[in-house]
């Protein structure tokens, strides 16, 4: 409820100024910051000095550095009071089973087991120098701190030893409020100068960046909301104290970003949004600041750990790696996990290689439309298929290789896959797949109904009840192919071949590429169409990389095949919740599927990055208003027991996914609930709240007049886009 609360209060105070602006001119760009507005600050610091002429047998470390804004100016930090990190680069304790190297922090704490971790400070003495300069001396003397882990130390007195010639890491960070950016800062420095003779830099921020956007990458209270760079992460999740219950960074990323099971080991939990064998989004050949980026291919217990320890297998990890490596040997040792990428066993070929011969077998299920026309009352569909480059003369000759999760046979003749065709009259796709209001199928011709033609061509036809103009449109749905994952040991099939999905082992089910088509109705193919789709499909794959939705039920890959189903014109089986793509990816990216969820079924967003800012998955045109593309008044459910669908105007649609905490189609504006504050202003401007048809929720919103990109509430600032950039 505070969320809610938060967010109608800060909204509120925008709207009462006056809307403003507007002067014509190209409002993609930003305008100045206002004065006093950081936008983003660098940090730059000089390496530390360690003073050891202080009496008591005590030294101070103390590190000058400088704040600049985005215009190179001085920052003034004022109330801030930055936090500090400080670590040096030691080897393994055991590299048979362990990283070579690891970070040793010289600030702990307890944690709530007691157990002592590592950390960083604040409450050292920072002296400001002037210009946005200052000098922080820690509160923790290096020289004298207590080993939590004395095995590291015993040689020194159970004291972490101040190595002149060892690789140190400093850390700075502070910010994460609306007012001062998430700032972070990271100095590798030897203190005797020289080159170091250890060094520990695998991925860059930038890598992460794809994802998080540059925020923080705990970015929900009361977590780390101020940590965006990996190089600082590792400050504190580290092997400094292995007796403890903060694990290392190598370990809580591949955890966090694997194949994650629940405490019953039964259901798959990760948000990763896309294949973890991915291995490549995160790991990126070596550059001059990540030396070391080519560590990710030597397979180390607690990294593979994080993963597959959640195996069911007979054996289990542990036992797998007792079973296999002698105290003298690695897992990247002999003949097992080598880092040569050739060796079927490398991490590199079980993880990369894999998905290579997955995205190989993905070509050889080829759909090809020949033609899309209508002939009333009929659709009709020409289409080609071939299997391993063998023209298919049956269904059956297609069905063995895909996966069906109808808990039928996969030659059954309702399986998949199935062809969905539409057609767009220049407002977007007519049709929906399974609305919740009539069951139907919509707009779905399954390849079992379609009459083999010889030479690999099918014949499909759909009957549909409206007079069809425009453009036609057909896509393939439904279709996960059956790829070996490695070659047959006789010779019956090579990696990357299709495969029967009755074969018992060493396949993968993928979903096919995108299969799209634009006809004209009156004959010969649309060149020109535009998919009507307000988001980026280069946007989205920059976190998806690969974008699959719905893996095991109509799994999709290209937004022809979401917007064929996610349209104006179907509702959700949610109660309130409009089907339109519009609002379902809003609300699933910011509040969640449900719009929130169920007391019984809670939600929370697992949006990596920050819901305002627009150009994560926009492009600069999309997102102005009135709507871009996708501009029709959509259907939404208006009854508790989802049902009476009626239509909401387009910018309402939009807006509401976020800024109305009720599902649209229950949202009452002249009575709102806690939460739906917002919707009485909406109403008041024009919006269309349950309209009996498109027509009367179409043309009468006049939230452009303030809300328009360049204007004083425009949406460019209201969610200050730029601050993205």
């Amino acid at each position: 409820m505070k969320y809610w609360k938060a967010l109608v209060a800060a909204a509120m105070v925008l709207t009462l100024s006056s809307c403003g602006g507007g002067d014509g001119s190209d409002k993609n760009e930003p305008p100045p910051p206002p004065p006093g507005t950081p936008g983003s600050l660098t940090i730059s610091a000089k390496a530390p000095i360690l003073d050891t002429t202080l009496k008591a047998s005590t030294s101070k470390l103390s590190v000058e550095f400088q704040v600049t804004d985005k215009q190179g100016k001085g920052y003034d930090l004022g109330a801030i009071q930055p936090s500090f990190t400080l670590n040096k680069l030691i080897p393994g304790r055991d590299p048979s089973r362990e990283d070579p190297t690891l970070w040793k922090s010289f600030i702990y704490k307890p944690d709530k087991q007691g157990a002592i971790k590592a950390t960083g400070e604040s409450s050292g003495t920072l002296e400001a120098l002037g210009n946005g300069q200052y000098r922080y001396t820690f509160a923790v003397d290096p020289t004298n701190v207590t080993d939590p882990y004395l095995a590291d130390s015993a040689n020194n007195g159970g004291l972490i030893s101040w190595d002149e010639t060892a690789t140190h890491r400093l850390g700075i960070y502070f910010g994460g409020s609306n007012e001062v950016p998430v700032t972070n800062y990271v100095l590798d420095w030897v203190p005797a100068g020289g080159a170091p003779a250890l060094t520990r830099n695998i991925v860059e921020q930038s890598s992460c960046d794809g994802c998080h956007m540059k925020q923080p990458i705990h970015n929900k209270p009361p977590y780390h909301s101020t940590f965006a760079d990996p190089k600082l992460c590792v400050a504190c999740h580290n092997e400094s104290n292995p007796n403890t219950t903060r694990r290392s960074l190598a370990t809580i990323v591949h955890k966090y970003h694997g194949p994650r099971k629940d405490a019953a080991d039964t259901d798959t939990v990760s948000h990763y949004p896309q294949d973890p064998r991915n291995c490549d989004t995160c790991h990126k050949d070596a550059t001059p600041s990540t030396p070391n980026a080519g560590d990710w291919q030597h397979a180390q217990e607690k990294p593979c750990g994080a993963c597959h320890a959640d195996s069911n297998s007979a054996t289990g990890f542990d036992a797998h790696i007792t079973g296999k490596m002698t105290s003298a040997q690695t897992c990247s040792s002999s003949s097992c996990h080598t880092t040569d990428p050739a060796n079927p066993k490398s991490a590199h070929a079980v993880h990369m290689g894999r998905l290579a011969n997955e995205a190989a077998g993905q070509e050889k299920l080829k759909f090809t439309f020949n033609d899309v026309r209508y002939a009333a009352p009929n659709i009709e569909v020409d289409l080609s298929v071939t299997v391993n480059g063998v023209p298919a003369e049956t269904f059956h000759d297609v069905a063995k290789f895909v996966k069906n999760d109808n808990a039928k046979a996969p030659q059954d003749d309702d399986g998949a896959p199935a062809i969905l065709i539409n057609w767009d009259q220049g407002n977007g796709f007519e049709l929906a797949t399974t609305n919740p209001q009539t069951y139907a199928t919509g707009n779905t011709i399954k390849l079992s109904g379609c009459t083999a033609q010889g030479g690999g061509r099918f014949l499909c036809s759909k009957e549909v009840g409206n007079e069809v103009n425009g453009t036609l449109a057909a896509t393939i749905s439904d279709v996960r192919a059956c790829v070996a994952r490695k070659a047959d040991r006789n010779g019956a099939f090579a990696a990357g071949d299709l495969v029967p999905c009755s074969t018992a082992s060493g396949l993968s089910a993928v979903v096919i590429n995108p299969v799209k088509a634009y006809f004209r109705a009156e004959g010969g193919i649309d060149s020109n169409y535009v998919l009507k789709s307000g988001s980026d499909m280069a946007a989205c794959n920059s976190c998806h990389k690969d974008l699959t939705a719905h893996l095991t039920v109509h799994p999709t890959k290209d937004m022809s095949q979401c917007t064929s189903c996610h349209n104006a014109t179907r509702t959700a089986f949610n109660p309130g919740v409009p089907g339109d793509l519009k609002y379902h990816v809003h609300s699933y990216h910011q509040v969640g599927s449900e719009h929130g969820g169920t007391p019984s079924k809670p939600f929370i967003s697992h949006f990596p990055g920050k819901g305002n800012n627009c150009e994560s998955c926009h492009t600069k045109a999309q997102y102005n208003l009135p709507n871009q593309q996708n501009a029709r008044p959509s259907l939404a459910a208006t009854t508790t027991d989802n049902k009476l669908p009626k239509y909401f105007s387009p910018t309402l649609v939009v807006c509401s996914s976020c800024h109305l905490k009720s599902p649209l189609g229950l949202v009452k504006p002249d009575s709102p609930v806690a939460g739906d504050e917002w919707a009485t202003h909406m109403k008041n401007n024009g919006a269309v709240f349950g309209a009996e048809t498109s027509e009367a929720a179409t043309g009468v919103e006049q939230c452009a007049s303030c809300h328009a990109v360049g204007m004083d509430q425009g949406v460019d600032k209201v969610h200050k886009v730029y601050d993205f950039r």
